[in-house]
């Protein structure tokens, strides 16, 4: 070996540790989302998927909590993914569709709608960081982030995390360090498991939303779904996942529709149907009424399969051996954690 082979093999070894040390450093200060607020991993769980998802579900936290793909599996052979988040606004859930189409193919979208009165400025870090940090590198990770994030934050802190988390060395736990490295499945393809029982109590608990209407940004957005489902083929059905708070009056749901029927797309408040469904606020909340929790969650997961078998033409793949045996191992994970 020449000096000058052994020279640049030393650089190339130099800079190989460089960027595994900053590599190695960047996932330490990162959140792990591994013990507590789970929903941070939907979005990096996503990618490990073995085999496609049919159905897509997009919005925020009464998603994750309330649709439930394991349900669907075993009741109706469907497979699915809570691509959600917590108060997912719509400009994310539309980069989180067009991010699933560039790796995936689903056939259709189900699109809560329960956090599209968000208005046209909110900007939610945290949140927003669930959602982009794990997000894998690509074309529509760097324009959600130009979309998502305030004027005032650095581009620079979402494509490079630990610029942000840099001072949570000071609040390293042994959770960091355990999950440095990999970090195991703790959502059920997007839904996050929650068997907390605090049941919903009377009318004061309900949230005054009579007055709002679709602000400009999110009807552009929605329109933005729209045509992205329309062009790429994709079944959508327009949602609201059932909560005991969070009511809006006629006029949001009008705005709703206003956008939506010119694509020929419904939209279905499915807190119109509790007593079909078999909710019971008292017992099938989690946290005084705003989310549903496990059976809740196991009543309108079931409905709502019914619904949409019934609207689109979706496959069983109970059948195929290939389906049966990724999926048996993931009810498996779910029955024995419950």
């Amino acid at each position: 070996m020449t000096k000058k082979t052994r020279r640049i093999l030393r650089i190339v070894c130099m800079l190989a540790l460089t960027v595994f040390l900053f590599w190695s450093v960047n996932l330490l200060f990162m959140p792990k989302y591994i013990e507590e607020n789970k929903d941070g991993r939907i979005t990096a769980e996503f990618y490990r998927e073995k085999l496609n998802n049919d159905i897509l579900f997009v919005g925020s936290s009464t998603v994750y909590s309330g649709i439930n793909p394991i349900v669907l599996w075993e009741k109706y052979g469907l497979t699915s993914y809570d691509r959600s988040n917590s108060s997912q606004t719509p400009w994310i859930s539309y980069y989180m569709i067009k991010d699933a189409l560039a790796c995936s193919d689903p056939k259709t979208v189900v699109l809560d709608v329960g956090f599209f009165y968000a208005e046209d400025t909110y900007v939610e870090e945290p949140e927003n960081r669930k959602s982009l940090d794990d997000m894998r590198i690509s074309k529509e990770k760097f324009q959600c982030i130009q979309t998502a994030m305030s004027p005032d934050e650095n581009y620079m802190d979402y494509i490079f995390p630990i610029f942000r988390f840099h001072t949570r060395w000071k609040y390293l736990t042994a959770e960091d360090w355990k999950y440095l490295y990999y970090k195991p499945d703790v959502t059920h393809n997007g839904y996050v498991y929650t068997g907390t029982v605090e049941g919903a109590q009377g009318d004061a608990a309900r949230e005054g939303l009579d007055e709002v209407r679709l602000p400009n940004r999110s009807a552009l957005f929605l329109e933005n779904i729209l045509s992205l489902c329309r062009d790429n083929g994709l079944d959508l059905l327009l949602i609201k996942t059932p909560s005991y708070r969070a009511k809006w009056g006629q006029d949001y749901e009008d705005d709703i529709r206003f956008v939506a029927d010119p694509y020929g797309v419904e939209y279905v408040d499915f807190d119109r149907f509790t007593d079909e469904i078999g909710l019971d606020y008292a017992e099938d909340t989690s946290d005084g009424g705003g989310h549903v929790n496990d059976a809740g969650a196991t009543k309108f997961t079931a409905y709502l399969g019914d619904y949409l078998l019934h609207k689109f033409t979706l496959t069983d793949h109970r059948n195929d051996p290939a389906y049966e045996e990724v999926w048996k191992e993931k009810c498996e994970r779910y029955h024995h954690g419950k």
